[in-house]
């Protein structure tokens, strides 16, 4: 196992170590582990926000902050892995950890299976009946691993049961019920309002560039002929 830190100038981000009204998924000491396709990554919480990561033989741990305004709903942490150029070590070509973690809230069953749904094709993406969704992957011509840690919450509860969960893709430990996760956080109506409308902006745009490329390459398929 190959352990490697990766430090990042603290005066360079914009980030805040505050814990106030910061939604985490994660209690202090807790690993998770998501399996999909041969392929795995473990999270592994320490004080605060300190997070490491490991897959193959390799293990990484992240400079995180706090959110100082929600991102798509979440006022979890992050770590954007500046490189300013340069980096510092690595395992097997990667140095860089691009990844986040928080909780996301909804008020719609059928919404909150859209957001998997529309969950990027290139990571791969496992979830559980009790609302943890975890999504990785690997850009070598980036060096960065990029792992999102989620926890899904309706009406300010996890999720019971969810189409297409894998419960046994995802485990935490210590294993006591309730014990690594945290509950949901209470928020207002405005804040899930202001989530979908994010989400169905986004949505949107990438929607409308995908028709746009479309469009173009059949354009050219045309012109060709």
């Amino acid at each position: 196992m190959i352990t490697v830190t990766v430090f990042v100038v603290a005066a360079l981000l914009s980030t805040t170590r505050a814990y106030g009204g910061t939604e985490l998924v994660m209690r202090e000491g807790v690993t998770i582990e998501a399996r999909k396709d041969n392929t795995s990554v473990k999270v592994t919480s320490g004080k605060g926000f300190d997070r490491t990561y490991e897959w193959g033989r390799c293990k990484l741990k992240s400079n995180m902050g706090a959110r100082k305004q929600r991102w798509y709903g979440s006022m979890g942490i992050y770590d954007a892995a500046p490189s300013f150029g340069f980096s510092f070590g690595g395992c097997d070509g990667i140095s860089r950890t691009v990844v986040q973690e928080g909780q996301i809230h909804f008020d719609d069953m059928q919404f909150a299976l859209k957001w998997i749904e529309r969950r990027p094709k290139s990571y791969k993406t496992v979830w559980a009946n009790d609302g943890l969704l975890i999504s990785w992957n690997i850009v070598p011509g980036r060096q960065q691993l990029n792992v999102d840690v989620w926890l899904m919450c309706i009406n300010g509860k996890r999720t019971k049961q969810l189409v297409g969960a894998f419960d046994s893709g995802v485990s935490v430990s210590p294993a006591e019920t309730g014990k690594g996760i945290h509950e949901c956080a209470q928020v207002g109506q405005d804040v899930i309002n202001q989530t979908r409308a994010q989400l169905e902006e986004d949505w949107k745009k990438i929607d409308e560039w995908i028709a746009q490329d479309k469009e173009y390459r059949e354009r050219r398929q045309e012109s060709r002929k």
